[in-house]
């Protein structure tokens, strides 16, 4: 197992579908995942103040309500990007984005159901890596992590010069 794997978190409420994102996840070597049924699995799971590279959310609705907890998810600080899952039309896709730029949430890509292991890994194939993210703390500021290193290991202070 890759000790470098990117970590992922998947929100959606079908556990079937929670092992389904698992196996295509893990073929695409993300090997720490977060599986989660609703929100409060993934603000339980964030308690461990893990940093993750993707967030999905599948079955994503457009509306004030699931959009604001989107908002707040990209403020955390605690995903680097994130890929909706649900049935869009091309003018609710071009909102989504529209939207993501002007509240500044890193959105990867808005994907129609059902996806499939070639649509995962191109999206995960472009998307922005960091070295070592998972070392350094998610609440510090910019200047602790700068000042922040794990003994003998240089990773969190070089991945941010």
């Amino acid at each position: 197992m890759a000790t470098n794997s990117p970590r992922a978190m998947v929100l959606c409420s079908h556990p079937g579908r929670l092992l389904n994102y698992s196996v295509l996840l893990n073929r695409l070597e993300f090997y720490h995942l977060s599986l989660c049924l609703n929100l409060d699995e993934v603000r339980k799971a964030l308690a461990a103040k893990q940093r993750y590279s993707l967030f999905i959310h599948d079955d994503f609705v457009p509306g004030a309500s699931a959009l604001m907890s989107l908002k707040a998810l990209s403020q955390s600080n605690a995903f680097r990007q994130f890929v909706l899952v649900g049935n869009f039309s091309a003018e609710e896709k071009s909102g989504l984005f529209q939207w993501a730029w002007t509240h500044r949430v890193p959105l990867l890509e808005v994907l129609d159901k059902p996806i499939s292991l070639a649509q995962l890994r191109e999206v995960t194939g472009s998307m922005v890596l960091y070295q070592s993210e998972d070392e350094c703390p998610i609440d510090a500021s910019v200047r602790e992590i700068r000042d922040y290193q794990v003994p003998g290991d240089r990773h969190c202070d070089s991945a941010l010069r």
